[in-house]
């Protein structure tokens, strides 16, 4: 073992190792990262979505318990 790495091939060999090592290292982090950053990014999506489909519902019911007292006080 250490013969390999006392010439000159097997130190390159042994470097390009380390090298990928830590690149596939930094690559797996940066893409748990995003993948964990949009997974928020979806969530407040929903919940705005949610939110928003609230707030239509109770208009549209405000507006139908005003279309039902004006009919009530016409009559």
């Amino acid at each position: 073992m250490f013969r390999i790495i006392r010439d000159e091939k097997g130190f390159l060999l042994l470097t390009a190792m380390i090298f990928l090592f830590f690149i596939t290292h930094m690559m797996i982090a940066a893409s748990a990262a995003y993948d964990s950053h949009y997974r928020a990014y979806d969530a407040l999506k929903i919940a705005a979505v949610d939110q928003t489909k609230m707030v239509l519902n109770s208009i549209e019911e405000d507006r139908e318990d005003v279309n039902m007292e004006d009919l009530e006080n016409n009559h």
